[in-house]
């Protein structure tokens, strides 16, 4: 088990120095926190509210990074976990057509040992061969049997040749069963990995929904110390807070996707460069073609999710209905819906867990870092409605609208 995945098992991971350890729901507050009391003792002193809300923002941004490594970690376990998996298929594919040509090599050496042996009794039956023949024939069933000479003396010029193509038939489908036993090893291997792979990936969801529940928590009680100390309401910090993070997202978003896309180029360019350089080596050999880039980048990562009994991890149609259905809370007509509809068909094909390669953008609306998605719920990893919702918001936040965020998509191949 990887270090991540023994992190998730044993229900903590430490980011950065910062510790996302267990915290139950009916706990008080963590050491450190401060208490309604110390807030109420600040508000008396300028000195003391101002560092009392250095203070918490600070407590605050740690719980917001620590929402984000959590949700990074499950994506990225999740990731992992397709990745071995497409491996174990590609290995059974693999066994399967080296099992269909070893049978289909043994049955051609088994009939051409059948030809030779017919060859002999022919021979001898019409004089050509002695008794001595059927000692031949007694042996042809083992597996060196076809190594001597005598025996292509035997049977003459015309069973020579059927048993060297028995002889030739045999070591191919000697090599194919060494190919095969070699597939199966790996196959067994990449099994175990599949496994554990698997039940990291489970891990870790489970990980990020529990904790980010306490998380929840201890967020709404610092916003709610910080709108006492501030003279504001919670709703107001908690507004104030979303924009900040919508922002940071943003840059975050803009900064990978800038770099996945120079990387790609770079990827494409280099590819080009050695199919040019082969070509010119092997000038009349034709190449293979390049593999074909995916529309978006995204690739979509098949993890049990067993978080949310009963709703489909992927459904496509069903969240471009939710989404319009939505777009009125915003302000939208649905004239809007359209843009939306390209703007995510290209970022994710509307697939829940559809995840970027290059930059570990995740969902329906790409977030990046995915924990984002937490502001809006706990059950990103599979619900497609919570997507939606931070999606729309920060679609809203930063463009104003869906088509503002298509134009922009249009022009620089991200959002």
């Amino acid at each position: 088990m990887s270090t991540l995945a023994a992190a998730v098992a044993a229900g903590f991971i430490v980011v950065s120095g910062v510790s996302a350890s267990p915290v139950s729901a009916d706990d008080g507050p963590p050491s450190g926190y401060p208490t309604w009391s110390d807030v109420q003792q600040a508000k008396g002193n300028v000195a003391a509210t101002k560092a009392e809300v250095a203070k918490i923002n600070g407590l605050l941004d740690s719980l917001s990074a620590e929402s984000d490594a959590l949700g990074t970690a499950a994506v990225q376990a999740g990731a992992s976990y397709a990745a071995t998996q497409a491996q174990l298929d590609l290995v059974n594919g693999q066994v399967s057509v080296l099992q269909a040509q070893t049978n289909r090599a043994e049955k051609q050496a088994l009939g051409y040992q059948k030809d030779v042996a017919a060859a002999a009794v022919q021979s001898y039956k019409s004089g050509g061969a002695n008794l001595g023949i059927f000692n031949t024939l007694a042996t042809l069933g083992n597996a060196n049997a076809l190594q001597g000479l005598d025996m292509l003396a035997q049977v003459g010029g015309q069973s020579a040749g059927r048993a060297v193509r028995a002889k030739d038939a045999e070591a191919v489908a000697s090599s194919l069963a060494k190919s095969r036993q070699a597939a199966e090893a790996e196959q067994a291997k990449l099994t175990a990995a599949s496994k554990s792979a698997l039940a990291a990936a489970i891990a870790a969801q489970q990980a990020v929904a529990r904790q980010l529940a306490a998380r929840k928590k201890d967020s709404a009680t610092l916003t709610a110390q910080l709108a006492a100390l501030n003279n504001t309401t919670a709703a107001v910090e908690h507004k104030y807070r979303q924009g900040q993070e919508a922002l940071a997202a943003y840059e975050a978003a803009q900064a990978a996707k800038r770099k996945a896309a120079a990387e790609e180029a770079a990827r494409q360019a280099a590819a080009a460069a050695a199919a040019a350089a082969a070509a010119a080596a092997q000038q009349g050999v034709q190449q293979p073609a390049a593999a074909p880039s995916s529309g978006g980048g995204f690739i979509p990562v098949a993890v049990l999710l067993p978080n949310i009994p009963g709703e489909a991890v992927n459904d496509p149609s069903g969240a471009q209905a939710y989404a319009a259905s939505r777009l009125g809370a915003h302000g939208w007509p649905q004239s809007q819906f359209q843009c939306l509809l390209q703007l995510w068909n290209q970022e994710s094909g509307w697939l829940t867990n559809a995840t970027n390669p290059s930059s570990g953008a995740y969902g329906i609306a790409q977030a990046l870092p995915p924990g984002k998605y937490a502001d809006t719920g706990s059950d990103w990893l599979t619900n497609y409605r919570t997507q939606i919702d931070w999606g729309l918001g920060y679609i809203g936040n930063r463009y104003g609208s869906p088509c503002g965020a298509w134009s922009h998509e249009v022009s620089n191949n991200w959002y």
